[in-house]
């Protein structure tokens, strides 16, 4: 999969490093020396014969090559594979204005080939990118090069697949996507790493990709994103690191970037051992953030009024279910530090729906108030990392010496919400931690030292309502109710609850200031 994800971050690349004026000279050399830099800065070995024609420099019989190694200490048939991009020829035209035109093949050749890991034989795969309608000029300073691209289309297709036969047939998989009317631009200064600034832009982007494998199964998925854009910066080693993630944030690689769409639509199916599903999901903007350097790595996805409609073989009806927001968000330290260092965590599902025809499934009788629900966890943090979380040797190191990459020093919890069939739970916390006693509360965990916050209401007419549908019997609500009055006492209006659960520095166990252990 790993090599699956290589060939499209490849097709990627070439799509959008194809991207890459302000007044200002630069050379036909200086032009395909920012390219070539580029993509030896993102793992590429480059290869190709250079000629001047007048006012043309002719880069010919031009190839990008990456090649994998697994880790030191890991099964070298994981990881371990080729991709090739035969540019065949380029040509650098300057322009008399101090921009360089650059002229592309409309259609670039991709192949990739590694080891299945499971079977250690060789598996290729082809891939073909098309462009229609493409102009690239690259114009600026030798030190400040800018590289913008245009196309009518950009076309990545997997042409085929080759494995033995007894893992897949020839044609057992089907993969492409298609960009229409994008245009980007790629800033790369110098520097060590270089700085570099990015945008794009496209109409529209879809996929389509399918599977069928004899005696396992087949699926399908097709997808459209409207009005797509990205604007990022960063910064690329001057070295060449092979494509190594952990050897490019060593060399100082680096990525803050922001891609959006205005809406969206995604098709499932998919077939096994007779039984059938299909999934359809639809939305409005979404956005998804992310930022990576040496030290941190980030991601923050929301997505705005979202519709899934499910059909499942088991059920004679669709299920529907319904968000006006969703958003998940993390944030991680991945280099080792003797310091503790910050961790974010949040999810939060608004406004959530479900159709009446799962309502009837669960509810027959509708007691349970049907309102939208609404889910919200707030979490941030510091731990401490003994080891380099992305470094490709971890897992064995782990494996070989039983320890745990890190430890948690402090949670705070920001906002917890959990609001459903009519009741309301919410809280606030803060936590720190005692690793030397990992044993103090009988756990197993670190001896945790704070105070939680908890707010509840409707809880006690959500038990009726609980009885009343013969979900839980008299003695589980009885035995709710005894647990709710010994860690909660009333709050200020009516089927309210509030509780101050702490924990002190001697393991005492506190509710409401009354010691429970």
């Amino acid at each position: 999969m790993k090599h699956f994800r290589t060939t499209c971050a490849v097709s990627a690349l070439v799509s959008a490093a194809l991207a890459q004026g302000a007044a200002a000279d630069i050379t036909a050399e200086d032009a395909w020396g920012a390219m070539r830099d580029l993509l030896a800065g993102s793992g590429y070995a480059v290869d190709g014969s250079e000629t001047r024609d007048g006012d043309t420099l002719v880069v010919s019989d031009l190839v990008f090559t990456m090649t994998t190694t697994p880790a030191t200490d890991a099964d070298p048939a994981i990881d371990a594979g080729t991709t090739t991009v035969d540019f065949g020829t380029l040509r650098f035209t300057e322009a008399g204005d101090g921009t360089v035109r650059v002229q592309m093949p409309e259609v670039i050749p991709i192949t990739s080939t590694f080891d299945d890991p499971d079977t250690n034989m060789p598996v290729t795969a082809n891939i073909a990118v098309t462009q229609t309608g493409a102009d690239m000029i690259m114009s600026g300073t030798p030190d400040n090069i800018r590289q913008s691209f245009s196309a009518t289309a950009v076309d990545i297709a997997l042409t085929s697949f080759d494995a033995p036969e007894a893992m897949l047939p020839p044609d057992a998989v089907h993969f492409s996507v298609n960009l229409a009317d994008i245009s980007s631009s790629a800033t790369v200064g110098q520097g060590e790493p270089r700085p570099m600034e990015m945008s794009a832009k496209a109409r529209t982007a879809t996929f389509d990709m399918a599977f069928d494998v004899p005696d396992e199964g087949k699926g399908a998925a097709t997808g459209q994103m409207n009005a797509l854009a990205f604007t990022g910066t960063g910064a690329l080693p001057t070295g060449n690191t092979g494509g190594d993630l952990y050897a490019m944030l060593e060399g100082g690689y680096a990525v803050n970037g922001s891609f959006t769409y205005d809406s969206g639509t995604l098709s499932l199916s998919g077939e096994e051992e007779g039984q059938s599903f299909s999934v359809e999901s639809r939305s409005a903007a979404g956005q998804l953030d992310m930022a990576i350097d040496g030290d941190s790595l980030t991601y923050d996805v929301s997505q705005a009024d979202t519709t899934v409609t499910a059909m499942l073989a088991e059920l004679p009806f669709p299920l529907s279910l319904q968000a006006a927001a969703m958003k998940a968000g993390i944030t991680l330290p991945i280099s080792k530090g003797d310091d503790a260092q910050d961790f974010k965590m949040l999810v939060n599902l608004q406004d959530f729906v479900m159709s009446d025809m799962i309502w009837t499934m669960i509810d027959p009788q509708s007691i349970l108030p049907r309102d939208p629900a609404t889910l919200l966890v707030d979490l941030a943090g510091k731990a401490r990392v003994f080891t380099d979380l992305l470094d490709p040797n971890l897992a064995t190191r782990l494996e070989q010496t039983g320890k745990m990459p890190g430890q948690l020093e402090a949670l705070d919890i920001n906002a917890l919400k959990l609001d459903l069939v009519g009741a309301q739970l919410t809280g606030t916390g803060a936590f720190t931690f005692d690793n030397t006693d990992v044993d103090g509360l009988g756990s197993g965990m670190p001896r945790p030292v704070g105070e939680l916050d908890l707010q509840l209401s409707g809880g006690n007419a959500l038990l009726d309502k609980l009885s009343q549908m013969g979900m839980i019997g008299p003695d589980e609500a009885g035995g709710a109710r005894m647990m709710m009055g010994l860690l909660a006492e009333p709050g200020d209006g009516p089927d309210t609850l509030k509780s101050k659960l702490e924990i002190n520095a001697e393991g005492h166990i506190i509710a409401n200031g009354q010691r429970i252990q």
